[in-house]
């Protein structure tokens, strides 16, 4: 008797189908369909910070009713205002111990935050913040005014999916990396390595290119994975390269290239 089976189609659940879409580039929409299964969320995003000890926020991924321009725009000026500011750290930090800090918030009239909302018709936030190896996220879930108030039902039902969404988001991050609003150079560590343009003419290929891939957000590991080397390697090349531009952290490299440039 024969212990081997045929094959045959064996369809995913919805769960399986969104781990599957981790690295594909519709991830985000397919994750906030997700989302709405349980709620109706207009809007979501995520603030990424690459080094909890000199923290540089930016805005990684997001989805919804709202176009990449007014999300770009609305990172802008929360990410320019200390206190906005302020607040997605103080909810990162409060995560440091372990697991996740889930907020639902309703923004006061004189918040600094309030003329965002009113202007995108937002009613309403819920956060999900995480905190681990020097690594900090924020997602947020913004509540559009036509749905009204979330229930109590709405919110039983969000804190079932929202930890395993905001698990997944940190997952493509370590695999795919952050695409940030404003930190992407789109290669340009490789390119003014290749004009010889101030410090970035020190750098070797290999540290361009992992200074490249670092801007964009990738972790160490999943810089390691693309490239093919070990985790050990990237760190040691960062290091290397990040004494030679004069900066501690990827954020810092963006603000060179202009200067560099000239």
């Amino acid at each position: 008797m024969s212990d081997i089976f045929p094959p045959r189609p064996l369809p995913r659940d919805d769960v399986a189908e969104l781990a599957a879409a981790v690295v594909r580039p519709d991830f985000a929409t397919q994750l906030l369909a997700y989302i709405r299964s349980a709620a109706d969320i207009a809007n979501f995003g995520t603030f990424y910070v690459a080094d909890m000890s000199r923290p540089a926020p930016v805005l990684s991924i997001w989805a919804g009713e709202m176009s990449s321009y007014w999300f770009n725009r609305n990172a802008s000026v929360i990410l320019a205002n200390d206190l906005l500011m302020q607040s997605i750290l103080e909810r990162i930090r409060a995560a440091q111990g372990g697991g996740l800090f889930i907020e639902r918030w309703r923004p006061a009239p004189d918040d600094p935050i309030s003329p965002i909302y009113a202007r995108d018709q937002v009613i309403e936030r819920v956060t999900v913040s995480s905190y681990s190896e020097r690594v900090g996220f924020q997602s947020f879930f913004l509540r559009g005014k036509a749905s009204g108030w979330l229930s109590d039902q709405d919110m039983q039902r969000l804190q079932q999916v929202l930890p395993l969404a905001h698990e997944l988001i940190g997952l493509r991050h370590r695999i795919v990396g952050a695409t940030s609003f404003n930190r992407t150079t789109g290669g340009q560590a490789s390119a003014l390595r290749e004009q010889d343009a101030g410090p970035f003419g020190d750098l070797t290929p290999r540290e361009a290119e992992v200074c490249d891939l670092a801007v964009r957000g990738m972790s160490v590991a999943g810089t390691a994975l693309q490239l093919g080397v070990a985790e050990n390697t990237i760190r040691t090349l960062r290091r290397r390269a990040y004494g030679k531009l004069g900066v501690h952290s990827a954020p810092q490299i963006p603000p060179l290239t202009p200067q560099a440039q000239g």
